[in-house]
């Protein structure tokens, strides 16, 4: 079995295309010359609507069907899949038997049919949610930066599916194929989040309140920082596990920028970025309330060595290119 892509003709089938990180990878996709195919669960171009009327090809599909999902992989005969659909941990959360069908079954589904059909490589979308509670030095206050070897604590049913995915797609590359690329992405922030992902998005909803000019009350968590990587930076992460070449068979690599403001830094740089925006965050920790320390820094050196990936964007430059997207839809 080939575990590496060289052609920058690859084809390539991306599974949730149209989700605020799949938006993204497409384009860095296109822009690297691939022939995409889009799929998604539901028909909606509202995050890139220059991809609509042929500029990719698109299929609607329900990963969680094992029998759609094979046919789609045998109809377009990709050289590589790239699989991002998934539930959200708060669906997931709510709904486990759906969570799970959706997310872990979801990705047996696209790597059972990757194998039957001659896929060279899956390059699968993970998540820091897969350390699961961040301990020790790693936590606050020391922020240590965590390597892909650290111990897995999953807690939500998101957490836990992102590990059996894991798991999943590193047996069988050891066992016959398709070689498997994971990207666990620290926190991440752009235009559609707050839109697609609501109470996930406090950084976006920092900078869209601050655009439209409404106020924003955070009750707590201006000392909490966070590792904050801009979804740009996201596509072109997902781009390079697709097309990079000589990785190894079996990959799992951290995605994020090595920076982690504070809350109420990040709070600074978008009054900066928009003066007289109105911004208010208690002091403490744990902004979103999870009840479960998420929050860390994630080691970048693997994915620099392997994969060839740095972050473009740092907070500053990414609040910067995310306002000017914001006046484009104006």
């Amino acid at each position: 079995m080939i575990n590496w892509v060289t052609a920058s003709t690859q084809r390539v089938l991306c599974t949730g295309a149209l989700g605020v990180n799949g938006v993204w990878a497409v384009r860095a996709l296109l822009h690297r010359g691939a022939d995409v195919v889009a799929t998604d669960a539901r028909e909606d171009f509202s995050l890139a609507p220059e991809l609509a009327g042929g500029a990719v090809v698109f299929r609607t599909l329900d990963v969680s069907d094992a029998d759609a999902v094979d046919a789609a992989v045998a109809e377009v005969a990709p050289e590589v899949v790239v699989h991002m659909a998934a539930l959200m941990p708060g669906a997931a959360q709510a709904d486990p038997d759906r969570g799970y069908r959706v997310n872990v079954m979801g990705t047996a589904n696209v790597l059972r049919a990757a194998r039957a059909h001659g896929v060279c490589r899956v390059a699968f979308t993970s998540s820091k949610g897969a350390y699961g509670a961040i301990e020790g030095a790693h936590g606050h206050p020391g922020y240590a930066p965590l390597a892909e070897d650290a111990p897995l604590r999953p807690v939500s049913i998101y957490d836990h599916a992102k590990v059996a995915s894991e798991g999943l797609g590193l047996n069988y590359a050891a066992d016959g194929g398709p070689a498997f690329v994971a990207l666990r992405f620290a926190n991440i922030y752009g235009p559609g989040k707050l839109a697609r992902h609501g109470p996930m998005s406090l950084v976006s909803r920092l900078i869209e309140d601050a655009w439209a000019g409404r106020p924003t009350r955070i009750a707590h968590g201006a000392q909490q920082r966070d590792d904050q990587v801009y979804v740009r930076d996201v596509g072109e992460a997902i781009a390079l596990a697709a097309l990079a070449p000589g990785l190894p068979r079996a990959a799992i690599y951290n995605v994020a920028s090595g920076e982690a403001p504070t809350l109420a830094e990040i709070a600074d740089a978008v009054r900066a970025a928009v003066p007289g925006a109105d911004i208010e965050v208690g002091p403490g920790l744990d902004p979103m309330g999870l009840g479960v320390p998420y929050y860390c820094v994630l080691d970048q050196t693997r994915a620099r060595r392997e994969l060839g990936f740095a972050a473009r964007y740092d907070l500053r430059s990414g609040i910067a290119d995310y306002l000017q997207g914001l006046e484009a839809t104006r």
